[in-house]
């Protein structure tokens, strides 16, 4: 007796109706099942209600910018990470193409979609059983703000808060700083492989993410050091690319009270000199030390 293979279910997520119209065609002649959604809004209620096997994004007319698209895509479908490809149109916008790079994600041109998506997303399929991206949690375990001290010993240093995290042998050690009379935040990082003898972790991806969306990214350097400066809000996390298809995510805490501590530090009178003020903003045992 022959048992029917159910077909692959593929999500469709873009505005282009040409583009979707391409993609249909083709998924039907490849024997795949076709979703479409022509917003993430629409993506997310399909997702609640059908289980895709794979997701084919083309966020080049949406109503966000295109790296913020496939950000939040990523962020809020973990299941379908590793098994999600970007349709490119002619000129791409750098900052979509630096976070395709860091999350590993497959793309293919508009223009090549007859020759390319078909054997991209087979080979996606066919290894998706045996390399899906895998994410972790990192928890809080040091948290400078926590930590008792002596009275008006804050006050009188810059509001620079420390945490560190550490999930399995991974280790991000954080120093965020508030800037006077302003929202604005420094966030100053570095990450480490405690098993490795050299422990620095260079060319590592970061994604920083917000409420909002997409907020930045950027590569550690040779010491496993990053650096982003961002505007205050809140459900700030970073995402770090420990090594393909294995991220490790990190939630910061909520930092406006360093915001209100640089203010409040900001209306006292001046007593200290410039070296006294920048102590501490890099964390414990980072280069320039």
């Amino acid at each position: 007796m022959k048992i029917a293979q159910s077909q692959p279910k593929v999500l469709m997520l873009g505005a282009n109706a040409l583009v979707r119209d391409n993609v249909r065609i083709l998924l039907g002649s490849m024997g795949y099942q076709y979703l479409v959604a022509r917003t993430l809004k629409e993506a997310l209620a399909l997702l609640e209600q059908e289980k895709p096997d794979a997701a084919i994004l083309d966020p080049q007319q949406a109503d966000s910018p295109p790296a913020r698209v496939v950000a939040a895509f990523h962020k809020m479908v973990p299941h379908l990470r590793g098994r999600t490809i970007v349709l490119l149109g002619e000129e791409s916008d750098p900052d979509l193409l630096q976070l395709l790079d860091a999350y590993f994600l497959p793309r293919v041109p508009q223009d090549a979609l007859l020759q390319e998506l078909w054997p991209s997303l087979d080979s996606l399929l066919r290894r998706m059983s045996t390399t899906q991206q895998v994410t972790r949690n990192a928890p809080l375990v040091f948290d400078s703000f926590l930590q008792p001290s002596l009275a008006g010993a804050r006050s009188s240093h810059p509001a620079v808060r420390r945490l560190l995290y550490e999930s399995d042998r991974l280790v991000a050690d954080l120093s965020v700083e508030g800037h006077k009379d302003s929202q604005r935040v420094t966030l100053v990082g570095q990450v480490l492989d405690t098993a490795k003898r050299e422990p620095h972790l260079s060319s590592v991806p970061i994604v920083i993410q917000g409420h909002e969306g997409l907020m930045g990214m950027a590569k550690t350097n040779e010491w496993g050091e990053f650096r982003f400066e961002f505007n205050f809000e809140p459900g700030v996390s970073l995402e770090i690319g420990a090594r393909q298809n294995y991220w490790v995510s990190v939630g910061l805490p909520d930092l406006k009270s360093v915001v209100a501590r640089t203010t409040e530090e900001s209306q006292i009178p001046e007593t200290l000199g410039d070296a006294e003020a920048q102590k501490d903003v890099y964390p414990k045992g980072k280069k320039g030390q």
